[in-house]
């Protein structure tokens, strides 16, 4: 049958913030009460996640369209995307505000650099699993270990893999200091990232790593780093809750007088995934 559908909303379109996946997570949900589907959340991720793949051609992962399934109201998503399973983490930041700067530089991941960087990673994993004893980047324990491949692989390709088992063990580790209530170590571990991601894996931009740069000299803020795909959009930063209106004045006045570009601030919190309203 037919159906009536309305769309709203108030995200800044190329922003970073995974409006295309709350868009598909919406109205995949919807569609499956109204035509009672039986689809459980994860068989509409994963949906979702291959509308991504056939229809913009963009070789998405799953995070955002599982997070837009899943998220709960003061918690995080440990996401096992071999397996496709999940597991919840505490966040509590009280006294802590989680505030974007949008850069105003809108990315555009169909252009082909997002697949880029997963051909070269999956170029990468071929290659390590050829001469280790692996099946994926989880299986190795330390990035110490990728150093003795560091010559005889392509320069890129070796940094966009040194990325990845990076980035693995800092979400891990991320998990154990949210479990822990220890915001400050969490913090550090959102700069690691930042810096991985312009250097190793170059999908940031000058806009992004000057709002990160500029975070991280401010001893109210505890944490930077760019979100979204990359190439543009927002940095997402913790701040302290009474410092949040000096910080977003300097920020945006520094970036104004950097790249003469009004820079854009949004106070956001968790909340619930998709859900049935009525």
């Amino acid at each position: 049958g037919g159906f009536n559908c309305v769309l709203g909303g108030d995200i800044p379109r190329g922003s970073g913030m995974s409006s295309s996946a709350a868009v598909e997570g919406g109205l995949a949900f919807a569609l499956n009460e109204i035509f009672n589907c039986g689809l459980e959340k994860k068989e509409q991720a994963l949906l979702c996640q291959r509308a991504e793949h056939n229809f913009p051609a963009v070789q998405c992962g799953i995070m955002d369209q599982y997070a837009n399934m899943f998220g709960k109201k003061d918690q995080v998503i440990l996401l096992d995307c071999k397996n496709i399973t999940h597991e919840y983490f505490p966040l509590k930041i009280d006294g802590y505000k989680i505030i974007l700067i949008n850069s105003k530089v809108h990315h555009s991941l169909a252009a082909g650099e997002y697949n880029v960087r997963r051909q070269q990673c999956e170029t990468g994993l071929a290659f390590l699993k050829a001469n280790m004893n692996i099946s994926s980047f989880r299986d190795i324990q330390s990035w110490e270990e990728l150093i003795a491949f560091k010559n005889s692989m392509d320069e890129t390709v070796y940094n966009r893999c040194l990325f990845v088992v990076q980035e693995i063990k800092r979400t891990q580790h991320a998990a154990i200091f949210l479990k822990e209530n220890n915001l400050i170590e969490f913090g550090q571990l959102m700069y690691g990232s930042h810096e991985g991601l312009s250097k190793l894996y170059e999908v940031s931009c000058k806009e992004l790593d000057f709002l990160a740069d500029f975070a991280k000299q401010n001893e109210n803020v505890i944490g930077s780093r760019m979100m979204g795909g990359g190439f543009g959009g927002c940095t997402i930063n913790i701040v302290k809750e009474d410092s949040v209106d000096d910080f977003i004045e300097k920020i945006t006045a520094a970036y104004q007088k950097e790249f003469s570009v009004n820079a854009e601030a949004y106070s956001v919190a968790s909340s619930n995934g998709v859900e049935k309203l009525l």
